[in-house]
């Protein structure tokens, strides 16, 4: 197919007009939804940067002003509520870009028109990963099928829309691809063990769901590699580092050494307990966590917590009794409390907690290459959702995924035929494991890190049908002078 043209500079060209793709997506979300909207209550909200994304941000403009203020960084930040990383790197851009997010002592209106180097920092990251995939999968796979990978993973729009707003996908997805490069290149030095290690340690850090995929990377190196414990022990070393670093983070600043957010611990309370709980007790959520938050009352009395209610509040829930305690060390605490109640649920009603997370993982293989476009233009999802447009726009989006799948299959089908067993196993397992420990979900952006490995199944899928049809081409043209 690529015979013509068959040299990397094809391949850097390719991602190198990506990247000015993507920076022009930038400058395009900027122009049109870099503006604080005003609420009927006359609140303020940004149009890209709310809800988590406000989070990672003012984060990072709270360390900021700390550092500034000649603050340790052990001592920096807040409560590790959710991903540690967003954050950090948003605190370096604000920090040596010397920009405040605000543009108000109240922290309610955000600054606008001093965000697009860092949409094209985090655009360049990206590309410079596919770069370096580019060239440790051209001598194991090919050269058709690492162009054609290449591109898919440059333009696909599902994955393409994140590097142009403020989500944690786009570096994450980054850190992914390096991750896999180092990990099926063929030759590999020490040196290489401990950096597999530390990008382990920065994905957890980016995402919660990553924590444990270090145990999926020691797993394939224990069976697949002759000389085991040198490469074990550096990539568990350089692991291990990232989370001392994180955990001693919290543990100057809250006299708690931990290196799980809360996110971690009360998620599944939020996003799949309640959903179960107040179906099989015919009960609203409001009732739900109210009575929730009896429980947790009695929970904190016993242990002597302290906590202070606003006045506001007459009959305060699970969450306002969260937010209510003084001590950082005894919210974590009160985390492995909520986890527990998630725990307790689920060995009650363990059928209805199947059967409501399968329903979930099969609605989170629906792709979605508009979720950053009704993001940036609806004030929340929840409006979006019950809109017109996300309804018309579901059928578009059911065609797309099942012409997507297809040609993963096609290439799955063709990948096992070559019998790359190592990889194939890394990447069966690495698809496995971010899918099976989100997918209870049902967000469909959560499906995008299994994506980023099944592009490979992509890369083979398409090359086949290139060479199939190409095939087919040539017997008609010889049939054709045959008559002739």
């Amino acid at each position: 197919m690529f015979r013509t043209i068959q040299s990397n500079k094809f391949a850097i060209l390719i991602i190198f007009l990506a990247f000015l793709g993507s920076c022009f997506l930038s400058i395009s979300n900027l122009q049109k939804y870099d503006k604080n909207i005003q609420n009927s209550n006359n609140t303020f909200y940004h149009q890209m940067i709310k809800y988590d994304t406000l989070r990672f941000m003012s984060g990072g403009d709270e360390i900021k002003d700390q550092l500034k203020k000649g603050v340790s960084f052990f001592m920096t930040g807040s409560e590790s509520f959710t991903k540690y990383l967003p954050s950090r790197i948003a605190a370096a851009y604000y920090y040596f870009f010397n920009i405040d997010l605000f543009i108000d002592s109240k922290k309610e209106i955000i600054r606008n028109g001093v965000h697009l180097p860092y949409l094209i920092i985090q655009s360049a990251f990206y590309y410079f990963s596919l770069l370096i995939l580019y060239f440790s999968i051209k001598k194991i796979f090919g050269y058709n099928v690492s162009i054609l990978t290449i591109i898919f993973l440059s333009i696909e729009p599902t994955i393409l829309q994140y590097h142009s707003t403020f989500w944690s996908e786009s570096y994450f997805f980054s850190l992914q691809i390096i991750l896999l490069s180092l990990i099926i290149r063929e030759r590999k030095k020490l040196f290489d063990f401990f950096l597999i290690g530390l990008l382990s340690g920065f994905m957890a850090l980016q995402k919660e769901l990553a924590y444990f995929y270090i145990f999926i990377i020691l797993l394939y190196y224990s069976f697949f590699f002759k000389e085991k414990i040198k490469p074990i022990a550096f990539i568990f070393f350089s692991f291990l580092l990232v989370q001392l670093i994180y955990g001693y983070n919290n543990y100057k600043r809250s006299g708690e050494f931990y290196i799980f957010p809360a996110t971690t611990k009360f998620d599944l309370h939020l996003l799949i307990v309640k959903d179960v709980v107040t179906k099989k007790e015919n009960i609203t959520s409001k009732d739900f966590f109210l009575n929730e938050g009896t429980e947790a009352l009695n929970w904190m009395q016993k242990n002597s917590i302290k906590f202070k209610l606003s006045k506001q509040i007459t009959k305060p829930d699970l969450w306002d009794y969260r937010v209510s305690i003084l001590s950082e060390k005894e919210r974590v605490a009160f985390d492995e409390f909520i986890l527990g109640r998630s725990k307790y649920y689920f060995f009650k009603y363990p059928l209805d907690f199947a059967t409501h997370a399968f329903i979930k993982s099969v609605h989170i293989l629906l792709l979605n290459p508009f979720h950053v476009y009704s993001d940036h233009k609806y004030p929340s999802g929840e409006i979006y959702y019950k809109s017109k447009e996300h309804k018309d726009l579901i059928p578009y989006r059911i065609i797309y995924t099942l012409i997507i799948y297809l040609i993963i299959l096609i290439g799955l089908l063709k990948i096992i035929k070559k019998k790359y067993f190592p990889i194939n196993i890394y990447i069966f397992f690495s698809i496995f494991y971010f899918y099976i420990t989100i997918s209870w979900h049902g967000n469909t952006r959560y499906i995008l890190p299994s994506f980023i490995y099944l592009s490979i199944f992509f890369g083979f899928g398409f090359n086949t049908i290139i060479n199939f049809l190409i095939k087919n081409f040539n017997k008609i043209d010889k049939q054709k002078k045959i008559t002739l």
